[in-house]
C-alpha cells in the first residue's frame, strides 16, 4: 500500500503585519472604513453582510498562512474582506474566536480523516499496517503539516481548546477501535488503545517533523517505513488478542 511522500513548505510570516497573508485576501472585496461603520467594497458599492461562516473560513485561511504566534483578529477581518467589528460581534475577544476556530480546525480533522478504512475482517497485522500507513499518509498531507501544529500551539495556551483536542481524539479513537473490529467496551480493548496511543505519538511526531522540515523530504521514505515496521507488530499483536 503506497504512502504520498514528501513534507510539504509551510512558509508563515509569523507576527508580521501584512506579510503572506495579503493572499488569502480576495482582492475584490478590500474594504475601507466609513464614518457610519458600513462596510463598502473599494469602488464603493456596499458590501453583502458577511457570515459567520465567511469569517471562520477566513480564520483558517490566516493560521494556514501565518500560524498562530501571527494570528489577529485583524487579519482574518482583512483576509474575510469585514471590519474587525463585523469579527467582534460573533467573538468578541480573540480567545473566543480562537476557541471557535479551534473547532473549526478540529471538524474539519475528524471529517477528512474519517473512521479509518480498514477490513475488519482481515488478519490482524493487515489490519494494523493498513491503519498505520493510512495514518502516517495523513499525517504528511500539506493540510495536516500546516495546521495541526498551530492547534496544538493553541492547545497549549488555552484549557479550554485543549479539552476539544483530546474530546476529539477520544472519539477517533472509538472509531478507530470500531473499524478494527474491536468493540471499544471490550476488556481486550484497552491493550488496542495502548497500542494506538504509541501510534498516535508517532503520527503527531512525524507531521510536528515535517513542520519544520520547510518542504525538505530528505528521509523521510525510509523514516515512515521505519515507523510502520516498529507500529505494526504493536498493533497487530493487541489487535490479536482481540479476535482470539
Amino acid at each position: 500500500m503506497g504512502v504520498r511522500r514528501g513534507c510539504p513548505a509551510a512558509p508563515r510570516a509569523r507576527g508580521s503585519a501584512g506579510g503572506s497573508v495579503e493572499k488569502v485576501v480576495d482582492k475584490g472585496m478590500g474594504m475601507r472604513e466609513t464614518s457610519e461603520g458600513e462596510g463598502r467594497g473599494a469602488d464603493g458599492p456596499p458590501v453583502a453582510q458577511p457570515t459567520e461562516e465567511r469569517i471562520l473560513e477566513a480564520a483558517v485561511a490566516v493560521l494556514r498562512e501565518v500560524g498562530h504566534g501571527g494570528f489577529s483578529v485583524q487579519k482574518v477581518a482583512r483576509a474575510a474582506g469585514v471590519y474587525q467589528g463585523n469579527v467582534t460581534y460573533y467573538w468578541p475577544r480573540r480567545r473566543d474566536l480562537e476557541r471557535a476556530l479551534a473547532v473549526r480546525v478540529v471538524e474539519d480533522y475528524r471529517r477528512t480523516l474519517g473512521p479509518p478504512q480498514v477490513d475488519a475482517a482481515a488478519p490482524a497485522e493487515e489490519r494494523a499496517e493498513a491503519l498505520a500507513r493510512l495514518l502516517f499518509a495523513d499525517a504528511v498531507s500539506a493540510e495536516r503539516v500546516r495546521l495541526l501544529p498551530e492547534l496544538w500551539s493553541m492547545a497549549n495556551s488555552d484549557p479550554h481548546i485543549a479539552d476539544v483536542v483530546t474530546d476529539a481524539y477520544t472519539v477517533m479513537e472509538d472509531g478507530t477501535l470500531t473499524a478494527l473490529g474491536v468493540a471499544p467496551a471490550a476488556p481486550c480493548a484497552a491493550d488496542v488503545r495502548h497500542a494506538l496511543f504509541l501510534l498516535g505519538v508517532s503520527v503527531q511526531g512525524l507531521t510536528a517533523f515535517c513542520s519544520q522540515r520547510g518542504g525538505d523530504a530528505t528521509g523521510l521514505d525510509a523514516l515512515i517505513e521505519a515507523l510502520v515496521a516498529l507500529h505494526v507488530p504493536l498493533v497487530a499483536a493487541a489487535l490479536a488478542s482481540c479476535d482470539g
